[in-house]
């Protein structure tokens, strides 16, 4: 336990919002923790260095699961051998020196992949504790920061992964990816299903449109579902597209079977009282369902973190990959006209899943700070040429 007056600095990146929900829920973790020598600072570090650019680079990456797949697949997948080779190295490094001189943390977390920080390690020489949390299922080099103290993982197999590249296997610590503990908590599934008029006894079918609905063709998988899953409803979630959640409700209005949402932030009652979720394989995402023991179809992932993600449920049992709407239906059917099916993939999922990931976390977090160094002892190690780089 921290027993003298320590800092700690969260680099994140809203890069999509997985990065901020798992930021957001280290930090709720210590609050409820009362940790009086603790001060907790998050920076999106890329944003607040270059507004501009990340801007651009934010409505890139959106785009790029819809409109540049092909591009975005070659910038995820380029020389993934050479560890140290990222075009974006260097990318923040002056608002980062800044953030240190000026905040003096005694330890940094990455929420999001900052190739900056291997530039601290390797040529600034910082004596200060790194720890990552890694928020997907997969290894990318870009997550890979030299001498870092700790990385935080989501299953054995990533760090089995990360040990095969020269990682030392005392530096990972298997915890799961961290999750709001709502996801954890027990639900009254039948009292939420009747509160929203749909039959307690039926299976739900949870879908969703994704966080930037690229998605389509739900309109007739949600009729076909209903036409031909045995004893099953549906519940589709359209989050921000207005257009599509008005389209739903209109085909739909006269279907009790079927139920049309618009942006909730009630994801966590869905997933506790659905038996069969359609979604994109982001990580957080996954997590939550993880969590829930929900069985996931990933429809059309995009090249990247997303299609790893996919993969890697698939193999493990606890999800399909689903190319077309069409093939998503035919899976959502025979899944649910199969219960024993349906049911063996909830129990892997059930089997397999690591409990109290944000508190597990954390209380290693408060080790690696106890055991960290003085102020002076950290920054006196910063080269004269450093200087240059701090306004």
């Amino acid at each position: 336990m921290v027993s003298q007056n320590k800092k700690l600095l969260i680099i994140t990146g809203s890069f999509g919002n997985g990065h901020l929900q798992v930021t957001n829920s280290i930090v709720k973790q210590f609050g409820e923790m009362n940790l009086n020598h603790l001060t907790v600072i998050e920076h999106d570090l890329f944003l607040e260095a270059h507004p501009i650019m990340t801007s651009i680079a934010k409505q890139w990456y959106i785009n790029s699961f819809k409109y540049f797949r092909n591009m975005y697949k070659f910038f995820y997948y380029s020389r993934p051998e050479q560890i140290d080779k990222c075009i974006y190295k260097y990318y923040g490094l002056n608002k980062l020196l800044n953030l240190l001189i000026k905040e003096k943390p005694d330890l940094i977390l990455l929420t999001f992949p900052t190739p900056v920080v291997s530039v601290l390690t390797e040529q600034f020489n910082l004596n200060i504790p790194i720890a990552t949390v890694m928020t997907d299922y997969r290894l990318h080099k870009n997550w890979v920061t030299p001498h870092s103290n700790r990385y935080y993982v989501a299953t054995k197999d990533l760090k089995n992964e990360m040990q095969s590249i020269g990682i030392e296997r005392e530096d990972i610590k298997v915890t799961g990816i961290p999750i709001s503990k709502q996801f954890e908590e027990p639900l009254d599934r039948y009292h939420w299903l009747s509160k929203h008029k749909l039959d307690p006894d039926k299976k739900v079918i949870l879908m969703s449109a994704g966080a930037f609905g690229v998605s389509t063709g739900f309109s007739t998988m949600i009729s076909q579902i209903d036409m031909h899953a045995k004893d099953a409803q549906v519940v589709m979630i359209c989050g921000n597209s207005k257009s599509l959640k008005n389209e739903l409700r209109e085909h739909f209005k006269d279907n009790k079977n079927v139920l049309i949402l618009g942006y909730t932030k009630h994801m966590n009652e869905w997933m506790a009282s659905s038996q069969l979720m359609i979604t994109k394989p982001g990580g957080i995402t996954i997590s939550e369902a993880f969590s829930r023991h929900l069985p996931l179809i990933f429809l059309n992932p995009a090249p990247g973190q997303e299609l790893e993600n996919a993969n890697y449920f698939e193999h493990k049992g606890y999800g399909k990959i689903a190319n077309s709407p069409e093939e998503a239906t035919k899976m959502v059917i025979s899944l649910t006209n199969q219960p024993n099916k349906l049911k063996q993939m909830t129990h892997l999922l059930e089997e397999n899943y690591i409990e109290k990931s944000t508190e597990n976390i954390c209380n290693d977090l408060l080790s690696l700070l106890s055991d960290s160094l003085s102020y002076n002892e950290v920054y006196g190690k910063v080269p004269m040429y450093a200087k240059y780089f701090i306004r």
